[in-house]
């Protein structure tokens, strides 16, 4: 599987970061002073309860908000000196949440991502990278469609196909497999785990903990109260730092190299 992957990724160094909610001084702490250093090959998986700050924190790294105290270091850079052309050759953000106002196909939306960090190339190219992003995420037959009659998996392999267009070397993924069926699921990591293997970085925030596993060699978990833990996967994805998370009992069972997470039911939900 070919992805293109422009230049190695930089390492991202996060310093005691805070983060509230709303990015106002006065929101709830969703996440007090973490401290990370994620490198190139790497792939990181955020998980949490609703609301513990994955998808604020993502849009921190992105370079979208600014935290409330701490530092975000891409580079040996801080994050917030780099100018949007030279951090859009960096890191691809997709979000959670898109929203398409007017008619456009999906190869325009997705050639729109190379012009990003591409702006003086020609459209023809642009469009042909549009095509091979496509193609990577089994999306290729829809190029000529109109996003917005697009099933909600349909789309979001549009936007993963808009990510990988725009050749950064970080993609940071807010919950890239929303929508997605088991075939296209198995697909997306394939990628993921191809394009950190060509030195790309993948930060993603998910909820399926088996999905997690497969895909992460490191994760960083949020329990909402402003607490984490972070490491190798094996070092954070057991039943005892799930459960102090979420709040339920979990348990967690080793097939070889495989980890599966069952979420252990009361009687009362049998």
């Amino acid at each position: 599987m070919s992805v293109p992957v422009m230049s190695p990724a930089l390492p991202l160094l996060i310093d005691a970061l805070q983060l509230r909610a709303g990015g106002r001084a006065d929101g709830r702490v969703l996440i007090d002073r973490l401290d990370l250093h994620c490198r190139a090959g790497e792939r990181w998986v955020v998980l949490g309860p609703n609301g513990a700050g994955k998808s604020t924190l993502l849009a921190a790294l992105a370079g979208l908000s600014t935290p409330t105290r701490g530092g975000i270091v891409l580079g040996g850079k801080m994050l917030s000196s780099w100018t949007p052309q030279a951090l859009a050759r960096q890191r691809a953000w997709c979000p959670q949440f898109w929203l398409d106002p007017f008619a456009v196909s999906a190869w325009e939306t997705v050639a729109s991502a190379a012009l990003v960090s591409q702006p003086d190339a020609r459209m023809a190219d642009c469009r042909a990278l549009a095509q091979r992003s496509l193609e990577l995420l089994d999306a290729a037959h829809l190029a000529d469609a109109d996003v917005r009659t697009l099933s909600g998996g349909e789309r979001q392999r549009v936007a993963l196909a808009t990510a990988c267009a725009q050749a950064a070397p970080i993609l940071l993924l807010d919950e890239p497999t929303a929508h997605l069926d088991w075939a296209h699921q198995a697909s997306l990591q394939r990628w993921l785990k191809t394009w950190s293997a060509q030195g790309g970085m993948v930060i993603a925030a998910v909820h399926d903990l088996n999905l997690a596993w497969t895909l992460a060699s490191h994760a960083l978990l949020l329990d909402g109260r402003g607490g984490y833990c972070s490491g190798t996967r094996e070092e954070v994805l057991n039943a005892a730092a799930l459960q102090n998370a979420y709040g339920v009992p979990v348990s967690a069972r080793d097939e070889g190299a495989v980890r599966w997470f069952r979420l252990e039911l009361d009687e009362s939900l049998r």
